[in-house]
């Protein structure tokens, strides 16, 4: 036995805390592949507590954790099956879902709480590691005397600056700030985290004095707030300075009283807020503009999800769809942002609500309370300077994680999770003042708990990393390891699918009975199953397989275009074309897949506006342009279609415009452009041949309207402030600089065969040069059919009527009418002045 505080008296709990140190660097190491070193970091972390405990037959006062054990009960009853007649009364949907098994294959007499039980023990399996490791550290900091426990914090500090310094490094390079994680959100709630511990650190060496070791302590912290500054993660900021505000209010309310205690919290706020506002780059403010949009934007995507995770907690309401399952059971219930598969609701309280339900929910609010608590009392009523400070760094720590929680999944990525799990064991290891020395009741059965549970984790562990190396991919023995919770489907259907030809549908399906059943709320595990059906002549359970997908995911695009498939398979055109229709009104991403099976399928145009396209302007109009791009025909009946029911935009009608002209289809440009009800608006054709010839709109890039080219020496532009009709003209002023031949504003106007009359009116200021100013007109594909010009216009004129008969001959079809001046050969040949044109019309005279 050890007596006193000794050095070696401790060693046995600092080799503990080495190995965890360097469990969680791993973890962190590992951070951007989940998966990659997880399974070695549950068997250290199992072997690690199997050890400590098998050696430790004593607890210290107060670490006999009863209620510790109730949230991995809790998950163990999602896992455990129950027999069909309770689960329908515990959780009406999943029984339905399970019912719905029925028609494909026998039922089963026992089923889970759990949707997808194979997920679900995964994540139970990481919340027994998270338990062990907040208990190992509970444990090993409540057995350090006094200063010595500020060493359990050290490998959270050395861990977030290592990847702070990364984080600076990749910033000087100009790369996404994130260090060794695959999120910058996650990297940033690292640092968050450990932020407040280290600044509670240095506090604490600035109050014993030991001043150069508290300024390289505080130099740490500096580090990771740059890196957190750095990472431009808006909620991950904001996390820091509220665990940071959190810590300087507990401080200020444990030393002062009344009236002043809240002015001095207010200065605080102040000055957390002025932290908020001016240290971030503009870049970085600028970025929280999108916690304010508004639809499936709003809080940058995550509004609408939070929203619809709401509809998925009300199904499943009092124990969750099953820990780790959100994701195949909330594609029933998602309607936004359905271009994106959704792991994680981005809410980490929504989440947990949804999968372990109200009850669960409530469990883990009760038992997390509890540590919570600790760390802010330890503030105040902590026995010791060391107690209470690093109350104040945990206190902060849980504040900051806390709130960046509600916009992200922190607590999903395993080291983020572990480090919270540290950090709440160094909380509950807090001793207080109020409390007195608890008797063990239960001591032995927590050790063998313990044990057990360590235990489970060292066998748990290599299995896993056989079965991922050796059998995942193997549907006998995955069936067999699927027995005890290791499972794989996703690489099993995938190895099938490659021995029948790349085609999912050639799976046999038993082997796709298995997968469904295994999570029979997955719209793709029904997909593949009906597809599987369909190839072998069953069509009828085919047709039930894809209403129960479609049922799963109403919204998904995946889904809907494998149905869509099917149902054109099953010569159910008009169906099919209405599954694709339903993708092209919740998203734009796969209008060129979309378009693309309709013309491959030679689905006529008529019937694709009919029932292929939802209402609305935007998908009428991406089908329009996907016509016009692959060169398809029934552009014109598109484009009939779309001005008959008032879709066409601007936009559109000059780039179908454009696409005739291109095409030398002159004449059903100009149809089609004045079918085009803003070209209406201004009287074209019936009135007036030339487009906008009172310049009352800014010139668009269609053929039909006017050009206005500048270069140098010359102004060219629309002029709001003179106008003989309406308030605009086209202004061009002449810098007397060059002796220019210009011609760069006019427009082209279609015209048949025959005799029109052209009328224009101009003005002049100081038009200097024996060359003034004049209208030149000429045909756009051959100036030897056409070319006349009007008389050129010197000095000052006030508005002066100009009128010329044109006789357009037969071949002639694009008329230009532009302004002119020609090269001067005189020696003044430099023009200046100033010219406006205005009321430009152009009639026919038959």
């Amino acid at each position: 036995m050890c007596a006193g505080s000794s050095y070696n008296c401790h060693i046995p709990q600092r080799l503990p805390l080495v190995v965890l140190a360097a469990v969680l660097g791993f973890a962190v190491y590992q951070a951007g592949e989940p998966y990659a070193g997880w399974n070695p970091c549950l068997l250290a972390v199992g072997v690690t507590a199997a050890v400590y405990w098998l050696r430790e037959r004593t607890e210290p006062n107060g670490t006999g954790p009863a209620w510790l054990l109730l949230f991995p009960c809790y998950v163990v009853l999602q896992l455990l099956p129950l027999p069909l007649f309770l689960l329908r009364l515990l959780s009406p949907t999943r029984a339905g879902i399970l019912d719905s098994l029925a028609r494909l294959m026998s039922p089963a007499s026992f089923a889970p709480l759990a949707t997808a039980p194979a997920i679900a023990v995964t994540q139970f399996i990481r919340i027994i590691a998270y338990v062990l490791l907040f208990v190992l550290v509970r444990d090993v900091t409540r057995r350090l005397p006094g200063r010595s426990r500020w060493l359990v914090m050290a490998p959270l500090a050395a861990i977030a600056a290592a990847e702070a310094v990364l984080g600076l490094l990749q910033n000087a390079r100009a790369e996404e700030v994130q260090g060794t994680y695959a999120n910058k959100n996650h990297f940033a709630g690292l640092l968050e985290m450990v932020l407040p511990l280290t600044v509670a650190y240095a506090l604490a060496l600035f109050a014993r004095r030991s001043n150069a070791r508290a300024a390289g302590v505080l130099s740490i912290a500096v580090l990771i707030f740059a890196g957190l500054v750095c990472s431009l993660s808006k909620m991950g900021f904001a996390a820091g300075l509220a665990g940071l505000f959190v810590m300087g209010a507990l401080a200020i309310a444990g030393r002062l009283r009344g009236r002043r205690k809240w002015l001095v919290i207010a200065g605080l706020a102040v000055v957390i807020l002025f932290s908020f506002v001016f240290l971030p780059s503009d870049a970085f403010v600028a970025n929280y503009g999108g916690l304010t949009s508004k639809g499936s934007a709003a809080l940058e995507g995550r509004g609408p999800i939070w929203r619809e995770t709401l509809h998925l907690i009300a199904a499943y309401p009092a124990f969750g769809c099953g820990l780790g399952d959100y994701e195949t059971a909330f594609l029933r219930y998602q309607t936004s942002v359905v271009d994106r598969i959704f792991t994680y609701a981005h809410n980490d309280y929504l989440q947990i609500a949804a999968e372990l339900g109200v009850l669960g929910f409530l469990i883990a609010a009760v038992l997390l309370w509890p540590v919570v608590a600790r760390a802010f009392r330890a503030v105040s009523q902590g026995p010791d300077r060391t107690t209470r400070y690093l109350g104040l760094g945990c206190a902060g720590a849980m504040a900051a994680i806390g709130l960046h929680s509600l916009t992200d999944f922190n607590m999903y990525v395993p080291a983020n999770a572990m480090a919270l799990a540290w950090i709440c064991g160094i909380a509950a290891s807090l001793p207080l003042q109020s409390e007195q020395p608890a008797a063990h009741r239960h001591p032995a059965f927590f050790r063998r708990l313990a044990i057990g549970m360590a235990f489970l984790l060292i066998f748990y562990a290599p299995v896993r990393m056989l079965f991922d190396s050796q059998f995942s991919s193997d549907s006998r023995a995955e069936s067999l390891f699927c027995r005890f919770g290791i499972c794989d489907t996703d690489a099993v259907i995938a190895a099938q699918t490659l021995a029948h030809g790349g085609h999912t549908s050639a799976v046999p399906v038993a082997e796709l009975f298995k997968a469904l059943r295994r999570d029979p709320n997955s719209p793709a595990r029904w997909c593949d199953t009906g597809e599987a059906m369909l190839r072998a002549g069953r069509d009828a359970g085919a047709d039930y397989c894809f209403s129960r997908a479609l049922a799963l995911g109403p919204h998904i695009p995946p889904v809907l275009m494998r149905s869509a498939d099917f149902y054109y398979a099953a010569h159910q055109t008009g169906v099919a074309m209405r599954q694709m229709s339903r993708v092209l009104a919740d998203t734009d991403t796969y209008d060129d897949l979309i378009f693309g099976w309709y013309a491959q399928k030679r689905l006529p145009v008529g019937e694709v506006l009919a029932h292929g396209l939802p209402p609305g302007q935007r998908a009428a109009e991406s089908y329009m342009r996907d016509l016009i791009a692959g060169g398809r025909p029934g552009t014109k009946e598109a484009w009939n279609w779309i001005t008959a029911h008032g879709l066409a935009g601007s936009r559109l009608a000059r780039e179908y415009v454009g696409h005739l002209f291109d095409k030398r289809e002159y004449e059903a440009a100009a149809r089609a452009w004045s079918e085009y009800p803003g070209a209406r608006e201004y009287g074209y054709p019936e009135s007036n041949w030339v487009f906008n010839g009172d310049f009352e709109s800014e010139p668009s890039d269609t053929p039909f309207d006017w050009r206005i080219a500048a270069r140098d020496g010359v102004e060219a532009a629309v002029d709001a402030h003179v106008a003989h009709t309406g308030s605009h003209s086209i202004r061009i002023h002449f810098e007397g600089k060059e002796n220019l031949d210009y011609g760069g504003v006019g427009t082209v106007a279609f015209v048949k065969p025959g005799r029109y009359r052209f009328e224009a009116y101009v003005r002049t200021q100081e038009i200097t040069t024996d060359k003034g100013v004049g209208l030149h007109f000429y045909d756009r594909e051959s100036g030897s059919r056409l070319d006349l010009r009007t008389e050129e216009m010197t000095g000052t004129h006030d508005w002066t009527r100009i009128e010329r008969i044109i006789v357009v001959p037969r071949e002639t079809q694009l008329l230009v009418i532009e302004v002119s001046r020609q090269h001067s050969m005189k020696f003044d040949n430099q023009i200046a002045g100033t010219f406006w044109i205005d009321s430009v019309k152009l009639s026919p005279l038959w």
